[in-house]
C-alpha cells in the first residue's frame, strides 16, 4: 500500500501538466504569423521598402507582445523563429533605405533570436546579409569572411548557403581575384 502522503502528489502532477499546456497563444495565431512572414518576404521583391517597413514593424511588435504572454515551449520557439525571419526582413529593408544603424540593430536581434531558437538558417542569413551590406559599402575582404561564415553555419544546400556562396564570389570578383571568383561560382553551381 502506498503511503497516505502520496495521494496528494498525484494532483500536483496533474496540475503541473495543465500549467505546462496552458497558453495565451493559439496555433492559429502562430500559423497566421508564419503566413504573414512568408507574404512579406515575397512582397519584398516588388514592394518599395518604405511601404514594406511599417507592415514588418507591426508584426515584430505583435510578436514582442506575444513573447510576454503565457505559452508552451514549442510556441515560444515558433515565435522566436517567425520573429527572427521578420526582424531579418526588417534589416534588409533598412539596408535598402540606407539606415545602416537600424539595419545592424535588426541583424543583431535576428541573430539573437536565431541563436535562442537554434535556427541555423536564420543565423546564416544574418551573416549573409551583413556580407551583402559590407560588400555594397566596399569592404570586400570582410564580405568574403562573412560569406564564408554564413556558408559554415547554413544548412548544406539551403538557400542561405547558396546565396552566401554567391556573395563570396561577388566579393572575390570585386577584389579582382579571378581564380577564387571562379571557385566560388563553381561551388555555387554545384549547390544549385
Amino acid at each position: 500500500t502506498a503511503p497516505a502522503f502520496a495521494d496528494g502528489y498525484e494532483f500536483d502532477a496533474i496540475e503541473l501538466a495543465r500549467r505546462v499546456a496552458a497558453s495565451d497563444v493559439s496555433a492559429e495565431t502562430l500559423d497566421r504569423l508564419d503566413t504573414a512572414a512568408d507574404d512579406l518576404a515575397v512582397a519584398y521583391a516588388t514592394t518599395p521598402p518604405a511601404d514594406l517597413l511599417p507592415r514588418a514593424r507591426q508584426h515584430i511588435a505583435y510578436i514582442g507582445r506575444l513573447l510576454d504572454a503565457r505559452k508552451t515551449l514549442n510556441q515560444h520557439r515558433r515565435l522566436l523563429v517567425v520573429g527572427g525571419w521578420l526582424t531579418l526582413l526588417g534589416s534588409t529593408v533598412y539596408v535598402d533605405l540606407g539606415h545602416r544603424r537600424a539595419a545592424a540593430a535588426h541583424l543583431t536581434t535576428a541573430g539573437e533570436l536565431a541563436d535562442h531558437a537554434g535556427h541555423a538558417e536564420i543565423a546564416a542569413w544574418c551573416l549573409e546579409t551583413r556580407a551583402w551590406d559590407v560588400l555594397t559599402a566596399g569592404d570586400y575582404r570582410r564580405a568574403v569572411d562573412l560569406s564564408q561564415g554564413a556558408q559554415t553555419v547554413a544548412p548544406r544546400g539551403s538557400s542561405a548557403h547558396i546565396q552566401a556562396t554567391a556573395q563570396e564570389g561577388r566579393a572575390w570578383a570585386r577584389m579582382g581575384d579571378r581564380r577564387r571568383t571562379r571557385e566560388a561560382l563553381d561551388r555555387m553551381n554545384r549547390l544549385v
